[in-house]
């Protein structure tokens, strides 16, 4: 009798743990499943029937199909901020990975001492806020700023057409160098000094080097570089907006230097939510397509 109550109790308990291990894994991911619900895939749906309707926020919608994506096509605004994002985004690539690059490969020989000095004096720029970098730039790039008097020349960064979007070229690299050397370096801690050494003793010069051992290895790290350098120039917003039309008090810069994101931003201050939410789906389309083509072309070299 008191064998057959003790398995009598101890079945409860076993079905008990049973369950609650089954609940427990669903339990933990509870927290993001919901919050990727209600603040992602709620969202991303709305945002997809916005873009193809007419609202303002307080109006009944208005289904307007795809004239939101045609009148952002034909807009000779929207062009121009294609092709300021664009700009933004080709041409400090190869300065921005290069210089991060031939930092990190500095820091890590042995040629250079006070390493632990220079890492965080390189890093130093990526810490300031995006806005306060901007401030900062914007006295700088002046009439009468320090870097047209180091330059001696009159520029004129802020006003000039054909100079505002290399005064943002120069804050960009300033800011980011300095996180993509961080990349780099961890990049360059993965390759076993014993394959250099190795390499210098059969007579490999530094170019050798470079190009036969530490290039190839560090491919997955430049293709990483590269996919978050294009994903952050096509969300550029901040930076542009800041420098060149800080002054106004609007965050508006000239239409001869904007890129796409303010084309969000001003649809949602003009009340046309589906012509923002018609710009955001483009720039994720354009996000992607962009990411899946550099990771076959990179990936591809590594085969």
């Amino acid at each position: 009798m008191s064998g057959s109550s003790q398995v009598s109790i101890a079945q409860p308990r076993r079905s008990r743990r049973g369950w609650r291990d089954r609940i427990a894994p669903y339990a933990f991911v509870a927290p993001f499943v919901i919050s990727f619900v209600i603040f992602f895939l709620l969202p991303s749906i709305v945002s997809v029937v916005l873009s193809f309707a007419r609202y303002n926020g307080y109006t009944p919608i208005q289904w307007v199909g795809f004239q939101n994506y045609t009148a952002l096509f034909t807009s000779p605004y929207f062009q121009q901020a294609i092709r300021n994002t664009l700009f933004y985004w080709l041409v400090p690539l190869v300065p921005l990975l290069g210089i991060a690059m031939l930092l990190a490969l500095a820091v890590r020989s042995k040629l250079v001492k006070w390493g632990r000095v220079y890492k965080p004096l390189i890093f130093l720029p990526q810490v300031m806020a995006p806005v306060a970098a901007g401030l900062v730039w914007r006295v700088m790039l002046t009439n009468n700023g320090i870097v047209d008097s180091v330059a001696h020349a009159n520029i004129n960064w802020l006003e000039n057409p054909g100079a505002m979007k290399w005064g943002v070229v120069l804050l960009l690299l300033w800011r980011g160098i300095g996180w993509y050397f961080i990349v780099f370096l961890a990049g360059l801690t993965g390759i076993p000094d014993d394959l250099l050494e190795a390499a210098n003793i059969d007579g490999a010069t530094a170019l050798q080097r470079f190009r036969r051992i530490i290039l190839p290895l560090l491919r997955p790290t430049i293709l990483f570089a590269v996919v978050i350098d294009t994903i952050a120039s096509l969300q550029l917003f901040t930076e542009p907006s800041v420098l060149l039309g800080g002054a106004s008090g609007n965050l508006s810069a000239s239409p001869s230097a904007t890129p796409v994101m303010n084309q969000v931003v001003q649809s949602i201050d003009n009340g046309q939510l589906g012509l923002a939410a018609a710009v955001g789906w483009l720039m994720f389309i354009a996000i992607g397509v962009f990411s899946l083509v550099q990771f076959r072309l990179l990936r591809g070299q590594n085969r």
